[in-house]
């Protein structure tokens, strides 16, 4: 019986590989970027405390991209007035995955290529 439980366990296992990361996983993963934990405190010094930098999910049924499913989340200064959108991500649920939506040129890119040709590490305000 053990065989067949391993069998039946092995068999189940690219079923559950599809859903890796739920919309709180995604979340934390995209606010772990160093990008984001540094625009948060930039934000909040910027403010003077006032506003903060916050996800928001912009769509909460997942996007369908080349086959995959992405979790839709945008990056936000949120302040007691507006929450305003610095930029918006897709964040995969069955990898590692995460794009970014560029809103210049309306496209998907990857988040190596945001960082070579956006460098977000440098941006300081919403403005860039």
């Amino acid at each position: 019986m053990a065989p067949r439980a391993a069998a039946s366990a092995a068999a189940s296992t690219p079923a559950e590989a599809k859903h890796v990361r739920n919309k709180e996983q995604a979340a934390a993963a995209l606010m772990a970027l160093p990008e984001l934990q540094a625009w948060s405190a930039i934000v909040e010094k910027n403010s003077g405390g006032k506003s903060h930098g916050a996800l928001i999910e912009y769509d909460p049924a997942p996007r369908l991209l080349n086959g995959k499913s992405y979790w839709q989340f945008s990056f936000v200064e949120n302040s007691s007035d507006a929450a305003q959108r610095w930029e918006s991500f897709l964040v995969s649920s069955s990898d590692d995955e995460i794009l970014v939506e560029d809103a210049s040129t309306d496209e998907v890119i990857s988040l190596a290529r945001w960082r070579r040709e956006k460098h977000p590490a440098k941006r300081t305000s919403i403005d860039g």
